[in-house]
């Protein structure tokens, strides 16, 4: 007597097994593997505070990097959020700071007042970059933020 050919469920669950033995043992090492190396993303970022940010000396436009990620999930690793210009007119650096942390543009009184004080020099970008990170409507949004200031690639 004859054995009827395998139904095609059977063969399908035959090849679903042998390729679970096949990519068990990649499979492992890949999740157990350390986080790739991406450009743009650093898998750890320090606290921003004024005591470790080190002055710019250098010449050339700089650039403010905003990295977040949520407070609930400190596993996570920060992501590039924004990339905002260190340069005049500051108008692009206020508008893009109230966007990435408060999700609205800032009203036109609050704009001039911020882009004023950083033309007399009476502010750093990084201060006020702080300042609205750091307000109490920001901080409703529950995300970490590391700010890094860095030249123009």
């Amino acid at each position: 007597m004859e054995t009827p050919p395998p139904s095609f469920a059977e063969l399908g669950l035959r090849l679903r097994i042998d390729l679970l033995r096949t990519l068990a043992a990649p499979a492992r090492a890949w999740i157990n593997a350390p986080p790739l190396e991406m450009p743009g993303r650093p898998p750890r970022l320090p606290a921003t505070t004024p005591e470790r940010d080190t002055p710019w000396e250098g010449r050339g436009p700089r650039e403010w990097r905003v990295y977040t990620r949520r407070q609930q999930d400190p596993r996570m690793p920060f992501l590039l959020r924004a990339v905002l210009p260190d340069s005049r007119p500051y108008d692009r650096l206020i508008d893009g700071a109230f966007e990435v942390f408060l999700n609205r543009l800032p009203d036109p009184a609050g704009r001039a007042d911020y882009t004023d004080a950083l033309d007399r020099g009476a502010l750093d970008a990084g201060v006020v970059l702080r300042a609205i990170a750091n307000s109490p409507e920001a901080r409703t949004r529950q995300e970490e933020v590391r700010l890094l200031s860095a030249p123009v690639p």
